[in-house]
Formats: structure tokens, sequence, C-alpha cells
């Protein structure tokens, strides 16, 4: 870390000394870190995942606290649809230029969150009152929005999260446990591009929902490559694509024509809110309500989808969505 970036951090906190902004109360983060922040956070900058970490703090109705922006390469339309202040703010991280330090410092955050535990070191190193935010397991996000409920002083946004989500849990099995094994599809969520399976959480919500993910294997890594060849050996019933670019490029490509989920025209696009819910994202609950309706289309009717999603976005990002809206996220992202 340069000297000038450490003389700017050792300047900030001899100011925020002088007007009275003392860091009042030590916070435990997701890796054992302890974090002195102040008992009122309303300065907030989100780094790596930012799409996935902004949308916690919608649905903790605490959109205003943020004063970073989204990085190009991460944007979501409909993050600024949640969050309307998100326009314009300045972009403390990119592909290229990595973590802009000098301009972070210059934001003066209460709070910085982040998923990646070097950044919060790299960070923490220098004084800077940054949280690690880990989230492996699905249910990880319950003991996520409870820390953060506890800074962002949204203790009961939380907890009525964290019911939500096992209330929906417990919905969605009792449609889907009694089914027999046989009537459990083979799915493959897919990135056609890189014939890679992106997201380890997908192997949950697939089973959660009544599939048979291909690439549950008991796996560890995060993402799993593997050759077309294997893909036609394991013959997706129902295959789950990041984007409609790639949607198009399953019906057109001819290596993928005889793949049972392409010639029944069963291949989805994810649908695209404040991030791809295919991935890891606050409105999971929703994914294992949309990949019923995919899988088991008889279980959920995308009437009774459209009607949770509203509910759901009314009642945790404070936002009304039209059915054009609505319709959208369910379009997913256009892709190239």
């Amino acid at each position: 870390m340069s000297h000038s970036v450490k003389r700017i951090v050792a300047v900030l906190a001899l100011v925020l000394c002088l007007v009275g902004q003392a860091w009042s109360r030590e916070v435990v983060d997701m890796a054992g870190r302890s974090v002195a922040i102040p008992d009122r956070v309303a300065r907030v900058v989100t780094l790596g995942a930012v799409p996935v970490i902004n949308g916690f703090l919608f649905a903790l109705g605490r959109q205003d606290t943020l004063v970073n922006g989204l990085p190009p390469e991460l944007t979501r339309k409909f993050q600024y649809v949640f969050a309307p202040e998100l326009v314009g703010k300045p972009i403390v991280q990119g592909a290229e230029k990595g973590l802009a330090v000098e301009d972070i410092v210059g934001l003066k955050p209460d709070l910085i969150l982040t998923m990646d535990l070097a950044t919060a070191r790299k960070l923490g190193e220098i004084g800077l009152p940054v949280v690690y935010l880990r989230w492996t397991a699905p249910e990880d996000v319950k003991a996520l929005m409870a820390l953060l409920g506890d800074l962002l002083g949204k203790g009961k946004e939380a907890s009525d999260y964290a019911a939500y989500f096992d209330e929906t849990m417990t919905r969605v099995s009792a449609l889907v446990d009694p089914l027999p094994p046989a009537r459990r599809p083979r799915v493959l969520y897919v990135n056609l591009r890189r014939l890679t399976q992106p997201h380890r959480i997908a192997d949950w919500w697939i089973a959660k929902a009544g599939g048979r993910s291909m690439t549950d294997d008991g796996r560890e890594q995060e993402s799993v490559t593997f050759s077309l060849e294997q893909m036609l050996s394991w013959d997706p019933e129902v295959m789950i694509v990041a984007d409609q670019g790639e949607a198009k490029m399953a019906y057109d490509d001819p290596r993928f024509q005889n793949i049972s989920a392409v010639r029944n025209r069963r291949v989805h696009v994810a649908p695209a809110g404040a991030h791809l819910w295919a991935n890891r994202t606050i409105e999971q609950p929703l994914t294992l309500l949309w990949a019923v309706s995919m899988i088991h289309p008889e279980l959920v009717s995308q009437e009774r989808l459209k009607a949770d999603m509203t509910a759901f976005y009314n009642r945790f990002f404070h936002k009304p969505l039209s059915r054009d809206q609505i319709d959208e996220i369910l379009a997913g992202s256009i892709g190239r």
C-alpha cells in the first residue's frame, strides 16, 4: 500500500475525530474479524460482487446508504429500478484497474461490505471499516442478513426475510417432496459459450425444485467445466441458461440439436432482477419458486409466480413493480 494512501487514511481519521465521528462499537464479521464501526451507519461502500451485496441492502430498505456505483461489467438494469440513487455514483473498482483505494477513502464510508476476504484484509490493514460477508451454503444468507440487520439497525427486517426464506422452503418442499424419482427430470444449468456450470448453488435449487442436477456430484469447486460429449451423455431434459443469447444458441447450434431439452423446447433463461436468479442472490426464494414452475409447471403456475414476485419486491424492496417489469425480470438478460 502506498504511503500516500496511508497518509490520506490518517488525515481522514483525524478529521473524523475532530468532528466527533468516533468508531463507537465493535462487530465481528463472518471471518471472525473484529471491526470498529459507528453506531449509525449512513455511508456504505460495496466491493467485489456489487450487485449481490447491494441486493442485501435493498431487502433491508437501506438503498439510501450506498455511496458507490456499479462497475460497468456488473451493471444490471433493475439495480437502478430498486435504487435510483445509484445513478451517477462514483465507480471504485473495475476489471482492469482493480480497487481504487484512494477513491474509496475519499467516500468516507462508515462501512465497507465485501465477499472477498483478501479485500477485507487489505483494506482493514489501513484502518478502513470493512466487514467480510460469507455465503457458501445456501442458508448462510440468513446469518448474513442477521449480521447486516445488526450493522444497519434493521434487525426486524432481517428476521422477516429469514422467516420468508423458511416459509418458502417449506412451501416448495410440500409441493416437491412427494414426487417419485421417475418424475424428477435431468436438469443442467449451463453456460453454453464455455460449457461450464458456473455456480454450485444451482445444484441446490435444482434439487429443491424437484430436478436432478447433472453437475451435483459432491464437488467443492464453485464452477465446473465439462466436454460437449459429457453434456450429450447427460442429455438434460431441462436446461437453464443465463441469457436470451444462450437460449438462441441452444436452438440454433447443430451441436445441441439432439439434446432432449432442445428437442422439447425446454431451454429456459434464468430471470434477472437485482441479480441473476440462477446465481447467489437475495432473490433466492423466488429462484426456487421459478425453478419449480419451469421443471414442474403443473405445480406452480405463471400467474402464481408473478403474484409471489410482486409481493416479494413490495415487502422487502419497498418497490411496487408493474406487470411489464415483472415480465421483464422473468425474460432474463438479453446477453449477446
